[in-house]
């Protein structure tokens, strides 16, 4: 069986799509499928997993796919849907993958709470959900958990999007902070409206390098509002970190909430780590590292697959 994908793999730290293509593509290549990036001839099926024009370098629109399907219409179309204008404040993305949904002969939304929001906005063609997951090579928990001897609590986030719906007020609100038993660490592209003074900053990083710092640390935050599911949360908890979420976190709290807690302003923050801090290994061992992993979702995606 041949398969396409419309986006080219980036190397380096990137977004979770570029992510999800390079799990994917290598997971379809060991179980001795033919996995392609342009367009040839007798392909099965085309993963669209972003309908925009682009550079063709790196990849091809829903309109490219359109015109192939004139010439090989019984080539099947998967659409991953991942995305939404609530998550960045835009408003195109929604009527575009609406639109470009059309063609699609299934569909997958990568978290059921970004079903329901399209679901909410017109949507009704059956689909299914699937999850995203990291790889656990290099996304791992400690073998033994040491707290710092002055019990400092290191707090980490990394993102790939500065965008301000990441958390930034959250996370403005901690470099503010004036406590001397709290860390915490910023790993990516800080939004530059607020420039840290007491945060740690990290330049974006990815893989082993990743999962290696964030290991060094106690708690992972979120902040993000209206993610469709995301990567960070997913890295950060495969890692061995309980996780504090933002209640208006999406599709991230679908997965943090047996592992995590929940909260909305500052207040609830702090409430929600000492609540992690006194019961820290009931919420590490709460991580279900085999659902994060990048195995278990590329194989539901092969089952969609296999049942196209």
């Amino acid at each position: 069986m041949k398969i396409m994908f419309n986006r080219k793999v980036v190397d380096g730290p990137w977004g979770g799509g570029n992510l999800f293509v390079k799990a994917m593509s290598e997971y379809l290549k060991q179980k001795d499928y033919d996995v392609c990036f342009d367009f040839e001839d007798d392909i099965d099926i085309i993963f669209m997993v972003d309908p925009k024009k682009t550079d063709r370098n790196a990849g091809y629109s829903v309109d490219d796919i359109i015109e192939y399907g004139s010439k090989f219409p019984d080539t099947e179309i998967i659409h991953r849907i991942n995305e939404c204008d609530q998550r960045k404040g835009t408003d195109f993305m929604d009527s575009l993958l609406l639109e470009s949904n059309v063609i699609a002969d299934h569909t997958i939304f990568i978290s059921q709470w970004l079903a329901d929001y399209f679901v909410e906005r017109g949507f009704n063609r059956e689909y299914d959900v699937v999850y995203n997951g990291c790889n656990l090579s290099n996304f791992y928990p400690k073998e033994v958990y040491e707290r710092s001897e002055n019990s400092l609590i290191r707090l980490v986030t990394h993102h790939w999007s500065d965008n301000w719906l990441k958390g930034f007020d959250l996370y403005n609100a901690l470099d503010k902070l004036d406590r001397d038993d709290i860390e915490f660490t910023y790993v990516g592209r800080y939004n530059n409206q607020y420039q840290p003074k007491n945060t740690r900053l990290i330049s974006p990083i990815h893989g082993e390098k990743l999962g290696n710092e964030l290991r060094q640390h106690d708690v992972y935050v979120t902040a993000s509002r209206f993610e469709p599911c995301g990567m960070h949360h997913i890295e950060g908890s495969a890692s061995g970190l309980p996780v504090l979420y933002h209640r208006d976190g999406g599709g991230i709290n679908e997965l943090c909430k047996n592992h995590g807690v929940e909260f909305y302003d500052m207040d609830t923050f702090f409430e929600g780590l000492q609540k992690i801090m006194d019961k820290y290994d009931s919420y590490v061992r709460d991580i279900d590292y085999a659902y994060l992993s990048s195995n278990r979702m590329c194989g539901e995606y092969e089952k969609v697959i296999l049942n196209v």
